[in-house]
């Protein structure tokens, strides 16, 4: 199979590129400090939060037959958006490219050139295709498939005062009216244009990986979850 990377909807074979060397999949590392205390062994390590991670550094490297496509690449291959690659399809990542990138002759006697484009990621591969999930009945069983916590955006329908808990997460909602909006990655809660902060109390949660019950009391008509299941 052919390797390719595509950025933000365009692969790197519309531009004529092969990829030589597709990006190394990379856990990334785990944030920590370490506090070294005197008369003991090693160090004492304090994580800095729940999956909180480092971004990751994914390099490809390439081969330009048609040298006049680079003003073309230079124009695409700039800023953030998403990544995907021929090496774990179904997802991607978010990236931005971190790197100048040097189009050198591989000989004297003709054109062809290879350069390496580095990007720098958010430290997750995202799935793509996910559907919404919508729970009508409290105490219904939402499971993450993936192997680190996913940050949910979680859109409740009701009115009035509501308790609703996700996994062990509880969160206390005032004064609803029609719906509002938990935006779990973003920390922010809205009801259309307008924030909901002050009408919120608690953590906002998470869907750790496995399952995660979702109930409530108070007047609930429905809960959809958009999941945004990820992995390392």
């Amino acid at each position: 199979m052919n390797a390719w990377f595509s950025f933000n909807g365009r692969k790197s074979s519309e531009f004529g590129i092969r990829v030589l060397r597709q990006p190394a999949l990379v856990r990334p590392l785990e944030r920590i400090t370490r506090t070294l205390v005197p008369g003991h062994a090693g160090s004492l390590v304090t994580t800095q939060g729940e999956d909180v991670f480092d971004d990751i550094l994914l390099e490809a490297e390439c081969y330009l037959e048609n040298t006049e496509r680079i003003g073309d690449i230079n124009a695409w291959l700039k800023g953030g958006g998403k990544l995907e690659l021929s090496g774990r399809q179904g997802g991607h990542y978010r990236a931005r490219v971190n790197n100048q990138i040097s189009f050198e002759k591989l000989l004297r006697v003709n054109p062809h050139v290879s350069f390496s484009v580095i990007f720098r990621c958010f430290p997750f591969w995202y799935r793509d295709n996910v559907s919404d999930i919508t729970v009508t009945v409290s105490g219904t069983m939402i499971t993450n498939p993936g192997n680190v916590s996913a940050e949910p955006l979680i859109t409740v329908y009701g009115e009035g005062d509501i308790s609703l808990m996700v996994g062990t997460t509880l969160v206390e909602l005032e004064g609803v009216s029609g719906s509002i909006v938990l935006d779990c990655e973003l920390k922010e809660a809205y009801a259309g244009s307008v924030l909901m902060n002050n009408h919120m109390a608690g953590e906002f949660p998470v869907l750790r990986p496995g399952a995660n019950a979702v109930s409530w009391s108070g007047a609930v008509t429905k809960v959809v979850v958009r999941p945004n299941w990820r992995e390392l």
